[in-house]
């Protein structure tokens, strides 16, 4: 009969990894719900919208969560300080809001380019936004897993 001797070195890292997953769905739950709210994607009473929503900033909320979830959960779990990602994942996320919030609603764009310019000029650049905000998103994903590779 084996005996098996349980070594303490798995331990730490299997927990700092259930950390690690717990505040990726923790995160991506918590944006969504704060962005939905702000953006009044989520139907609530401190926040209207004036466009309707459709499957542009529902589509572009999902993965901005998601993205943003799996990201802090890298990042908790890396324990590095890379700002190259940092930068871009901000980035990423600030992009991200502005695929998804309402662009009449948004007071310095309506500030800068009047309702009209907002609806010419900046409602058709939203989708690709959108594409930049997963890009920049998925880039700092990748750069972060490559650090917790090479570490």
């Amino acid at each position: 009969m084996r005996c098996r001797i349980k070594t303490k070195s798995k331990s730490p890292l299997r927990n700092r990894k259930l950390v690690a997953a717990i505040i990726s769905i923790g995160t991506a739950v918590l944006s969504y719900m704060i962005f939905g709210i702000v953006a009044a994607i989520i139907s609530n009473k401190f926040f209207t919208r004036m466009t309707p929503v459709g499957w542009l900033e529902q589509a572009s909320l999902i993965i901005t969560s998601l993205l943003l979830g799996a990201y802090f959960g890298l990042a908790c779990y890396a324990k590095s300080t890379n700002k190259v990602c940092n930068r871009t994942a901000a980035a990423g996320g600030v992009f991200g809001f502005l695929t998804f919030g309402c662009s009449i609603c948004n007071k310095i764009l309506v500030f800068f380019l009047g309702i009209a310019g907002v609806l010419t000029y900046f409602d058709p650049l939203r989708p690709l936004l959108g594409i930049a905000s997963i890009l920049f998103l998925g880039f700092s994903i990748i750069q972060k897993y490559k650090s917790i590779q090479a570490a």
